[in-house]
């Protein structure tokens, strides 16, 4: 298991160094577990088998920045699991890391922004870097604005959006065009003023979101407790009571690696030849 902190140091520990818990609460902190510190902040957590041939060669880490930078890493880059935390990607002043993502290269690149605009581009515009490389811009963002929501495309589903006031809706993939890296996108949702995007994800209608709040305890949505609409729509529904003072401020999904990479089937064992028995 790799983690990660939102200034893209990681560090890679075996998981089974780890102790076997029924309640989170009797976990280990990973500053205990791990070389990183107690008063770092995770961005992200992801596993990779312990032989890694078990993916394709060309299997990538995607990382993205809440200011719009990418970095694609190949997996076979990464150290092991070791006492020593590394560099996964080299994260610019004043920015933090928001995503991570496991990829074969070969898909698409979605990014979402708090005014509502979004872009969709081919990963081919992602060349693969080294470890302490910063990356590339992904999309141009406007004063104030940020990414809030990155995932992978295509994907059986739709495209789900939350503001930081609890209204929710999905637009069909369809809908969104893809263009080139680094440009201004187009819209997402149409928000009226005061409003802000806070979270996107990609997925079938029965799945299942967890929104992080401000000040409340984190809480759960089906993607399809939201309406399906236009992209440029200006309507949602409220799927989550957001009370004043609070709002959503992120999204959560958990997603398997192998929706994104196809694991390398292992060929079939010969068998064996077995002697005719002598009479």
């Amino acid at each position: 298991r790799v983690l990660v902190r939102t200034k893209g140091e990681a560090a890679a520990i075996a998981v089974h160094t780890l102790p076997d818990t029924e309640k989170l609460s009797d976990g280990s902190e990973w500053h205990k577990v791990s070389p990183l510190k107690a008063s770092d902040k995770l961005a992200a957590a992801f596993a990779l088998p312990a032989r890694r041939s078990e993916f394709p060669e060309e299997t990538y880490v995607l990382s993205v920045t809440r200011g719009g930078m990418l970095k694609k890493s190949a997996i076979g880059e990464l150290p092991g699991p070791s006492a020593q935390s590394f560099t996964l990607a080299r994260v610019n002043d004043g920015d933090v890391l928001g995503w991570l993502m496991l990829t074969d290269g070969k898909k698409e690149i979605l990014l979402a922004t708090a005014s509502g605009l979004g872009i969709r581009f081919n990963e081919d515009d992602v060349r693969p870097m080294g470890l302490v490389a910063a990356g590339v811009n992904g999309i141009k963002l406007g004063v104030g604005d940020l990414v809030v929501g990155a995932d992978i495309l295509p994907q059986t589903g739709e495209i789900f959006l939350v503001t930081s006031d609890g209204k929710g809706k999905r637009i069909p993939e369809s809908d969104f065009p893809t263009q080139g890296r680094y440009g201004k996108g187009v819209i997402l949702w149409k928000l009226p003023d005061g409003e802000r995007l806070a979270g996107l994800t990609v997925g079938k209608g029965t799945q299942v979101v967890t929104m992080h709040l401000l000040k409340a305890a984190a809480k759960s949505t089906r993607l399809d407790d939201a309406p399906l609409q236009k992209r440029a729509s200006v309507r949602g529904k409220e799927v989550q009571e957001v009370k004043l003072g609070d709002a959503i401020i992120a999204l959560t999904n958990t997603w398997d690696a192998e929706s994104y990479v196809t694991k390398v089937k292992e060929p079939p064992k010969p068998k064996k030849e077995v002697s005719p028995k002598k009479k």
